[in-house]
This record gives structure tokens, sequence and C-alpha cells, in this order.
């Protein structure tokens, strides 16, 4: 091999080297980040190279996420806490959930109004993208899905009031939610008038949620998501790019 072969032949390899590494300076700030979606998803964006600032009750818990993760402490049912911990973030992403259907920790106090807060914290700080994930049966009919001690009632709620926020918002609705690894089945995403009932693996959804940030082809998008095994496992990138606007 010639000189010049050789030098070509480095430099090809040095320019894919620098294309597929993370070159992305935006800090992300995700809410709910040591929950067990929470920390999916912050783990999907260290691998893409974002800085991630992990808001949590528990700076300790936060802080046990990994290099590369700021800790920052805020609670969502004290709005009062969240402006410090918008300033500079390019996004929000959010992964809040209720552990019970009511009090301080509840359904109503964290799905519904603790993502209202997030929202209006990210609006009087001019973040413009919102991402959050939400849930299948939110929104639908029927006594079961509007009963107020069920999450999905809350969840809808905060659904409609980030589509009239005007933020550049992407909402992701699973269905049930399990804990295996991603790409190992399909993942079938669909507007919510398709929503078909079915469970999702919480490491899919964080790739989903991911991507999407990633694509603003998916502004304005309201996405339900379940594993589907007739799917191959990446083919719901292409459908992705290409999702209908609410």
């Amino acid at each position: 091999m010639s000189r010049m072969s050789r030098a070509f032949t480095a430099w090809a390899c040095l320019l894919i080297l620098m294309t597929n590494a993370p070159t992305r300076a935006e800090t992300i700030l995700v809410a709910g980040a040591t929950g067990q979606s929470g920390k999916l998803i912050v783990a999907a964006l260290l691998r893409e190279g974002y800085t991630v600032r992990a808001m949590s009750r528990s700076a300790e818990r936060a802080a046990s996420l990994g290099e590369g993760v700021i800790p920052a402490v805020a609670d969502v049912t004290d709005p009062a806490s969240l402006a410090t911990v918008m300033e500079g973030v390019g996004a929000v992403l959010s992964a809040i959930g209720g552990r019970r259907p009511i009090g301080s920790n509840g359904f109503k106090a964290v799905d519904w109004e603790g993502n209202r807060a997030l929202i209006d914290a990210a609006k009087t700080a001019h973040v413009k993208r919102f991402l959050v994930i939400t849930a299948g049966s939110a929104g639908r009919d029927g006594f079961l899905y509007t009963l107020p001690l069920a999450p999905y009632p809350w969840k809808a709620k905060a659904e409609a009031y980030l589509q009239n926020s005007g933020l550049d918002y992407t909402i992701i609705a699973p269905g049930g939610l399990r804990d295996e690894p991603a790409g190992l089945i399909g993942v079938r995403l669909a507007p919510k008038n398709d929503y078909i009932v079915g469970p999702v693996n919480r490491s899919d959804v964080a790739e989903v949620m991911v991507a999407s940030l990633m694509d603003d082809r998916t502004i304005g998008t309201t996405m339900t998501i379940i594993n589907d095994e007739t799917l191959e496992p990446d083919a719901w990138r292409e459908t992705l790019s290409k999702f209908p606007k609410d």
C-alpha cells in the first residue's frame, strides 16, 4: 500500500470515528431521573453524548446515576423548586409518575399537577422542547379510564395541557410497562385512536423517547407504544420519522 493510500485510509477511519462519536453539547433535564424509566432514559441520553441534569428529590440518588450526570434537587409538587433546575437546559424529558391513587405522591399531584408545574417552569425559562411519558389508556372512554383514583384521567389532563402550551412537544404513551432489554422484539408506534392495549419494555420506551428528542419531525406528535413480535426490532425508527402530527 502506498503512502498516499495509507494516509487516505487513516483519514477515512478518523472520519468514521468522528461521525459516530457523540458530539451533543446540550444539557437535557430529566424529571423523574431516578425512577425505573428515568434511569433508562438517562443512560440512553448519555450514550448519545448529552449532558444530563438528573432531577430528583434526593441528590444522593441522582448522583448515583454515573458520570456525565448533574444532580438537580427539586420536587414537582413544589413548583418554586423548579426554576433553578430549568436554567440553561435544551429540553425537558418528564418521566414522573404518581405512586398511589391519592396524597402528595398521588396520581393527581404528580401526573397532572406535577407535569403542569414542569411545563409552566419550562415556559418561564424559555425552554421550548418538552417530551413526556404518559399512558396509552390516558383519555380513553369508560369507567376504568375516567375513575379519579386511576392515573389515566390525570395523565390525559397533562397531555392536553402540554398540547396547548405552545411548547415543541412530543407525547409518548406506552402500554403496560415491563422490564426487559431494548431491541429484542418489535415496537409498534401508533396514534392514540389506533392504540392496542399491550405491554412494552421500559427500555424500548426510553430508546423511542431519546430518538424523538433527536428528531424534530416528532414535534407536535402523540404516539402510543407497545411491543409487537410481528415487527422487526428497528422498524420503529422509520415509523418515527414519518409519524403524523396531532
